[in-house]
């Protein structure tokens, strides 16, 4: 839990520098802080074209909302149908509508162009963003990124094991990292969208513990709210 919280804070210290150049919808436009530090990141991934690469990008892609959209009603139906604890089902669905909607406002508000509108050399390899009509053509942060951290990190702090953290962060990542190599996101985007996704998570596992006693304040038990969905 204490690596989760560090890793979490980490992201979120390294939220991008906005400057007023960013919000301007004239394309190949960049502070030149941005063109040195983010794009020359975004240019040594881009490149990779080697190996098994850019199949575990596309793999990640692929996988990240259908794994987003599916993860709370199967955890849900699996501890309904088992009769198991359904506190970290609640969470993980309270999470994924934290993240969903802090993230599309925070799109809104800094509307920042995505690499392939703005950088030169970089396309787009994500068949979603290859149209004319993109569905968000906003990059800062990235929604893959939010989400698929959102998951693993509640996934994670529900349980604690290394089977668990191990496969999910590692997944989370590869989310991250595909969006970049795709042309799709800066890594400053993918960094925030991180820090959003488990600082979210985080914080829903602190307000909603399992441990009841967790709630005890000097000595006092708050009322625990408990949810029961009939079959």
């Amino acid at each position: 839990m204490r690596l989760l919280l560090f890793s979490a804070v980490l992201a979120s210290s390294a939220v991008y520098a906005q400057s007023p150049a960013d919000t301007m919808d004239t394309p190949r436009d960049l502070p030149p802080d941005t063109e040195v530090i983010d794009v020359q990141l975004l240019r040594s991934v881009y490149q990779v074209e080697e190996g098994a690469f850019p199949l575990a990008m596309t793999i990640a892609n692929e996988t990240a909302y259908p794994v987003y959209w599916s993860a709370s009603p199967v955890m849900l139906g699996g501890t309904l149908l088992t009769d198991a604890d359904t506190r970290p089902a609640v969470r993980l669905a309270i999470t994924q509508a934290a993240t969903l909607g802090t993230t599309y406002l925070a799109k809104r508000l800094v509307n920042r162009p995505r690499p392939y509108a703005a950088v030169d050399g970089i396309d787009a390899r994500d068949r979603q963003h290859q149209g004319d009509e993109v569905f968000d053509p906003y990059s800062f942060p990235s929604g893959h990124t939010s989400s698929a951290f959102a998951v693993a990190t509640s996934l994670s702090a529900s349980y604690p094991k290394w089977y668990v953290i191990a496969p999910a962060m590692t997944w989370a990542t590869a989310v991250g990292v595909s969006r970049v190599w795709l042309g799709v996101h800066y890594p400053s985007d993918v960094l925030v969208g991180a820090g959003l996704g488990a600082g979210t998570a985080i914080l829903i596992h602190l307000l909603l513990p399992d441990d009841e006693d967790d709630l005890n304040l000097d000595g006092a038990s708050a009322p625990i709210v408990r949810v029961a969905i009939p079959l």
